[in-house]
């Protein structure tokens, strides 16, 4: 298994034109995981996952140092 072109799907697109949001990779975001800011919150699952964890509201956590496939990051633009 591995990761798929972006707009694979799409049937799958959100109403605000959204893409893969879940099941490609999981996603890093700014969130911190912990008090301790150690972890970041990862949201999405990957295809490395059963199909439960292929939602964005799912939620992971991970070192910023460590490195898998299967997680990668969205970006994005904070429209006011």
């Amino acid at each position: 298994e591995e990761t798929t072109p972006v707009k694979n799907y799409p049937d799958g697109v959100s109403p605000y034109d959204c893409y893969d949001m879940a099941g490609n990779v999981w996603e890093w975001t700014n969130s911190w995981y912990d008090k301790d800011k150690e972890d970041r919150v990862l949201r999405g699952g990957s295809w490395d996952d059963n199909q439960d964890s292929a939602r964005c509201t799912i939620r992971s956590y991970t070192h910023p140092g460590d490195f898998w496939s299967s997680n990668g990051f969205r970006c994005a633009e904070d429209i006011p």
